[in-house]
């Protein structure tokens, strides 16, 4: 089964949700000290970068 396709408005929400939690990302990290920590991340690291992979599946880039 093959997932339907999106329209441009969904594309482009996808694409600034997947921009934004990357930024968001980013900075959690600098001021998280659980994230810092090489192979450990918080709960909210964790829902931000699963938002991240979301959208990018999503847009098919995955």
């Amino acid at each position: 089964m093959t997932a339907p396709e999106i329209g441009p408005a969904e594309r482009a929400a996808l694409e600034d949700t997947m921009e934004r939690s990357a930024r968001d990302l980013e900075t959690h990290q600098m001021k998280c000290v659980p994230c810092r920590t090489p192979g450990v991340s918080c709960g909210t690291g964790a829902v931000i970068a699963w938002t991240h992979e979301d959208a990018k599946r999503a847009l098919g880039l995955e």
